[in-house]
C-alpha cells in the first residue's frame, strides 16, 4: 500500500509541473483549478502581451529541461514577451537574411546586469540561462526599433492576454494566492494585483481594469 501511494504522490507532482512556453499547465483537472478573465485597457491600442501571473506558489518550481526560443524575424522579436520560470535556459535565433544581435541593459529592478551576446547571421542561434526573478529588456544594436521583454517568475502559473483581451491560467494547485498584472510600460499601464481562491475542479474568473492611473 505504500509503494502504491508514493507512486500516485509521484504521478501527481509530475502532472503539475509539466509546462510548455506559454505556461499553461498540463494536469488532472479534476486534482487542479483555473484562472481565466477579461483585461480591459485604456491609453493603449490593445491588451495584448500584458501578463497575468501568480505572484507565488509554494513548491520548487522547476524550469523545462529543453530550452525556449526567441526568434529575430522579419526585423522583429519574436515573441514580444516572453515570461519564463526562474532557470530557463533560452535560445535566440535569427531567421532574418541580416544580421542581427541581442543584449540587454541592466534591469531596472537590478536583478540583471547587462550582457551583450553578440551579433551573428541568418541560422545561427546563441543562448543564455536566466536564474533570478525579475525583468529584462532585449534590444538589437544592429536595428534600434527592435525590442523584446523576458519575464523571469517563480513558478509557470501565468498567461500572456490575447488581441481581445482573454487570458487562462490552467492547472493551479489549489490555495489562495495573490494575481498580478505586468506590462512592459508600466507608466502606460499600472500593474495591478487582485487575490484569488483557486479550488480542485472550478475555474475562476478575475478580470483587471488597465490605465495610467
Amino acid at each position: 500500500m505504500k509503494t502504491i501511494v508514493q507512486f500516485a504522490v509521484i504521478a501527481t507532482v509530475t502532472a503539475l509541473i509539466q509546462t510548455n512556453m506559454t505556461g499553461v499547465i498540463r494536469a488532472d483537472d479534476t486534482k487542479t483549478g483555473t484562472i481565466s478573465g477579461e483585461v480591459s485597457v485604456s491609453g493603449v491600442r490593445s491588451p495584448e502581451n500584458v501578463l497575468v501571473y501568480i505572484e507565488k506558489v509554494e513548491g520548487d518550481w522547476k524550469p523545462p529541461k529543453e530550452a525556449t526560443h526567441m526568434d529575430q524575424k522579419k526585423l522583429a522579436f519574436i515573441p514580444r514577451v516572453l515570461p519564463i520560470v526562474k532557470g530557463t535556459k533560452v535560445e535566440f535565433l535569427n531567421s532574418d537574411p541580416v544580421l542581427h544581435n541581442v543584449f540587454w541593459p541592466k534591469s531596472k529592478d537590478g536583478s540583471y546586469t547587462g550582457r551583450n551576446l553578440g551579433t551573428w547571421g541568418k541560422g545561427g542561434k546563441r543562448d543564455a540561462t536566466f536564474d533570478k526573478e525579475g525583468s529584462l529588456v532585449l534590444l538589437c544594436n544592429v536595428h534600434p526599433e527592435m525590442e523584446a521583454h523576458i519575464v523571469v517568475l517563480q513558478n509557470p502559473f501565468f498567461g500572456l492576454v490575447t488581441k481581445d483581451g482573454g487570458y487562462e491560467i490552467k492547472g493551479v494547485p489549489p490555495g489562495e494566492y495573490t494575481l498580478k498584472t505586468w506590462y512592459e510600460n508600466p507608466k502606460k499601464l499600472r500593474p495591478k494585483s487582485e487575490k484569488v481562491t483557486v479550488k480542485a475542479g472550478d475555474s475562476t474568473q478575475v478580470d483587471f481594469s488597465l490605465s495610467r492611473r
